[in-house]
């Protein structure tokens, strides 16, 4: 991450230095007194449902990554938001860069921290999605390598990401449940 590398105080320039602060050690400017604090990124996921035609049987909506983490495994669209969005709009974004597809952003199903994402941690939120148009078809673009709707009952077994596969079983059974139990 940057602020890894960060050396010099984007205030005054001043070489930034440890200082133990708030039980930590963090770089800080001793000339104008700037603190650099880490913290997760923002980012959005979306469990984008509709209905397999003529048949009232839920599907949803996956890609098949073009990158790492997971390159090549199925997994919501999802993504990094940007620093003047909602992550409501940032899902509306991705699902569009990703599949081609306009959506509804529901309800916020959950928000995860994934400490341990090889990118950089980040807090998650997890909305319940709708297309606009039932009949337009998922085209894969932006950073995957194809899209397209499954059936809740025959889910690809090469699914990314640990906790997808619990929310699309919760989802599927429409139980509560809590993929990222605190430390």
């Amino acid at each position: 991450m940057w602020q890894e590398r960060a050396r010099y105080c984007p205030l005054c320039s001043t070489e930034l230095e440890p200082r133990l602060l708030g039980g930590r050690e963090r770089p800080s400017c001793g000339a104008c007194g700037f603190v650099l604090y880490f913290g997760p990124a923002g980012a959005a996921a979306g469990v984008v449902l509709d209905e397999v035609p003529g048949s009232g049987k839920p599907r949803v909506l996956l890609v098949r990554r073009g990158i790492e983490p997971f390159k090549g495994h199925w997994a919501f669209p999802a993504g990094y938001q940007e620093i003047e969005e909602h992550p409501r709009e940032a899902l509306a974004r991705e699902v569009r860069e990703e599949t081609g597809l306009e959506i509804e952003v529901g309800a916020l199903i959950d928000l995860l921290f994934i400490p341990d994402d090889p990118r950089k941690p980040a807090n998650v939120a997890v909305y319940r999605c709708r297309p606009v148009d039932a009949n337009q078809v998922p085209k894969a673009g932006d950073d995957a390598r194809d899209a397209r709707w499954f059936d809740l009952d025959d889910l690809p077994k090469d699914l990314g990401f640990h906790n997808n596969r619990a929310i699309l079983e919760a989802i599927r059974t429409e139980v509560s449940y809590s993929v990222c139990p605190p430390p």
